[in-house]
């Protein structure tokens, strides 16, 4: 049982060995950090070009479309469920564009 569950855990260690990252914070944006979290590693997978984050605790989240569309194949969670409500516009989320761009120009075939 033990060795199941360290198959998936291995996989998502290795699935972005080599790959850039970038580490971003709440101290990198203040009052207009739009995450839950205090810290993120921004990641891209090619093909297309799909933006991520991942958490201190391992997780993976789809930031944009072709990330959201490959998201439950790969086991890749939502980014917007660790996004803070936007306080400006009730029932809306905060606005994390600026950190999707940042992740998909870690992607070598993003011409952004």
């Amino acid at each position: 049982m033990r060795f199941c569950l360290l198959i998936p855990s291995l996989f998502v260690l290795t699935a972005y060995a080599g790959e850039k990252t970038e580490s971003v914070s709440q101290a990198d944006y203040g009052a207009k950090w739009p995450f839950t979290v205090e810290k993120l590693d921004l990641l891209c997978q090619e093909g297309p070009p799909s933006a991520l984050v991942r958490t201190e605790d391992g997780k993976i989240y789809a930031l944009n479309g072709s990330a959201r569309s490959r998201a439950s194949k790969n086991g890749w969670l939502d980014g917007q469920s660790i996004t803070k409500p936007d306080l400006s516009f009730p029932g809306i989320k905060m606005d994390y564009s600026d950190i999707t761009v940042r992740a998909m120009k870690l992607c070598p075939s993003y011409a952004g």
